[in-house]
């Protein structure tokens, strides 16, 4: 604020009993400095200063230059004349009043990720500042950090007030990528590990739910204790047997060497009654595997004996739901 200088006009009658006369009140501003107060008094006459709200950082006699606390409120400064004989006058004061629009912005709060938070400070405010230059009376704000707002009220005094907005993460939810699941697979889909509740399309409110195969779509809504969403979904597919088992080996070598001696189908596990037939090129059975293929192949009959080197026709019964069968060839290479 631009310098102001107060004058009081102290009209004193030398006597035991001085009056004095003074104008009206007057307005500063919070940290106003260099701010000259001064009086006229008879000549040869002393004076003494008192200053409510402010120090005198420069005292002339009948003259103050005087620096301006913070603190908004009505303050008095007070001067008394001491006359060259030793005649006080009567202590007259100044009513000044330090001026500051009060603003309230609220504790520091938050939001989640992804929303904002609006501030409307009530008040009759002159003018609105806040911290990226804004001057609008409403603020938005979505990204972590201190908001401050300056104001000013009629006076052209200035005041403000800040807080800190913080952002909140959402509550990590992860269904996975949408898949497929055949047989007797399963799907353990977890809620996550920060949310405290959990709402899941099926109905299910645990942290965890068990899913199996057949086409669905499941989504599932989390809340943390901060009251933050978040949500995701995941479609499973219905079970296409041939795709499930396209990486099925498709040739054995019964040599002992160790190394794909039989045949491993390891996907088949999803399907505990299972059961695979082996056929020669004339259609008739050389293995029948026990439900659930507890015994890979190994190139045997079912007489024991290793059959000859060929391409041999398989037919796999899942035994299980609307799952049928997959059929094929195995070559045997020795």
């Amino acid at each position: 604020m631009n310098l102001r200088k107060h004058i009081l006009i102290l009209f004193v009658m030398l006597s035991a009993w001085s009056t004095v006369v003074f104008g009206q009140d007057y307005v500063v501003c919070p940290g106003d400095t260099a701010m000259d107060y001064s009086v006229q008094g008879t000549l040869g006459s002393t004076f003494e200063w008192t200053v409510e709200g402010g120090v005198i950082s420069r005292n002339y006699g009948d003259s103050v230059i005087v620096e301006w606390g913070m603190e908004p409120g009505e303050y008095e400064i007070t001067v008394q004349e001491i006359s060259q004989y030793g005649c006080y006058s009567i202590p007259m004061s100044l009513s000044v009043l330090i001026s500051a629009p009060e603003i309230n912005l609220g504790e520091d709060t938050f939001v989640c990720y992804g929303e904002s938070k609006t501030l409307s400070p009530i008040g009759d405010y002159y003018s609105y500042e806040w911290q990226d230059g804004s001057t609008l009376p409403i603020y938005t704000a979505s990204e972590e950090g201190y908001i401050t707002c300056k104001v000013s009220d009629e006076y052209g005094c200035f005041w403000e007030d800040e807080l800190f907005l913080e952002v909140k993460p959402l509550p990590y939810v992860d269904l996975g990528n949408d898949t497929s699941l055949c047989g007797e697979q399963y799907l353990d889909l977890s809620g996550g590990y920060d949310a405290i509740s959990f709402d899941w399309s099926t109905g299910e409110n645990s942290p965890n739910i068990i899913v199996y195969q057949g086409y669905k779509m499941i989504s599932v809504v989390v809340e943390d204790d901060f009251g933050c969403i978040n949500y995701d979904t995941i479609v499973i597919d219905d079970c296409d047997p041939g795709l499930f088992f396209k990486d099925i080996p498709t040739a054995i070598t019964p040599n002992g060497d160790g190394i794909n001696d039989v045949w491993r189908i390891e996907k088949l596990e999803a399907y505990s009654g299972a059961v695979v037939d082996i056929y020669d090129r004339w259609g008739k059975l050389v293995f029948r595997s026990e439900p659930g293929y507890p015994d890979p192949w190994d190139g045997r009959n079912a007489r024991g004996k290793f059959v000859p080197m060929d391409s041999y026709h398989f037919v796999i019964l899942f035994n299980f739901g609307d799952d049928d069968r997959i059929i094929g060839t195995i070559t045997v290479i020795r």
